[in-house]
């Protein structure tokens, strides 16, 4: 490695990437297998692999993106500068240097995405538990404001243990932001856009301020449909939509809802299900 002293040079830069750049290729794809049969196969032993594949590939990530603040405050070409600057804004989890803390880190990560991924609820009187595949197909499916709030919070139930994990979670990674230069991960990941964190966050805003006029009419308008459907109990008529009303565990897709909320003589669109029926 060239001393920290000597001014770095071009072609310096020019092998550091080089390096790099097949290093973590191979680590990430042996990370992401682990992930893959982590996700699977959900036990504490394909937790556990899972956790150091993606130990060895972030610590490496983290090392390199530490390395490339040599280079700064070299001129660079733009292609190269661009390199040198993914190589730390692409780290969705930054880890600490501290080895004890960055296998702390990753283990929480993996036993989250353990925790979300056995999550289940059991319905009272029931002898089958749901997972979040058959939860998914009820709020779809279901028109039953008792039956999906009954649903979203039992599922939602899950989240409480991750608390505590969660909390560690955000304190080791912010650690982690801060020792590759960012002032916390929101502001790493802020950074991913060519842009300063600080000019993303007002481009957003700016963005937002575009659309929404059309949005706040739109959610008056499945709001009003939802409580001709659901009745002034269930659906306020002012504020925040019931988000166990819009047929998606996160209230993140509205699509499920559109048999109640399409205008009359609407365009029905097609079920592409269906048609692959049809035709065996």
């Amino acid at each position: 490695e060239p001393s920290s002293k000597k001014p770095p040079t071009l072609e310096e830069a020019e092998a550091f990437i080089k390096n790099a750049e097949p290093t973590l290729l191979e680590l990430n794809v042996l990370s992401n297998r682990a992930d893959w049969v982590k996700s699977t196969y959900i036990t504490d032993d394909t937790e556990i692999l899972a956790a150091q594949a993606d130990e060895r590939s972030i610590a490496a990530q983290v090392a390199l993106a530490k390395q490339a603040k040599r280079f700064d405050h070299l001129q660079l070409p733009a292609d190269l500068a661009r390199k040198m600057m993914l190589l730390k804004v692409s780290l969705v989890l930054p880890t600490p240097a501290d080895p004890k803390a960055s296998a702390e880190l990753t283990a929480i990560t993996s036993r989250l995405e353990g925790t979300y991924g056995k999550g289940k609820w059991c319905p009272p009187g029931k002898d089958k538990c749901l997972d979040v595949e058959d939860l998914g197909r009820l709020m779809a499916a279901s028109q039953d404001p008792s039956e999906l709030r009954d649903a979203w919070v039992g599922w939602h139930q899950i989240a409480r243990p991750m608390r505590q994990d969660f909390a560690r979670y955000v304190e080791l990674a912010n650690q982690g932001a801060r020792e590759l230069g960012f002032q916390d991960t929101g502001a790493l990941w802020r950074s991913k856009y060519d842009m300063p964190p600080d000019a993303f966050a007002k481009e957003l805003d700016r963005l937002w301020e575009q659309v929404r006029p059309l949005y706040l009419q739109l959610h008056a308008y499945v709001r009003s449909k939802l409580r001709e459907k659901y009745g002034d109990r269930v659906v306020p008529a002012h504020g925040p939509i019931p988000a166990d009303l819009l047929g998606n565990m996160w209230a993140q897709t509205w699509e499920n809802t559109y048999s109640l909320l399409a205008p009359p003589n609407a365009d029905p669109g097609y079920d592409l299900t269906k048609i692959l029926k049809s035709r065996n």
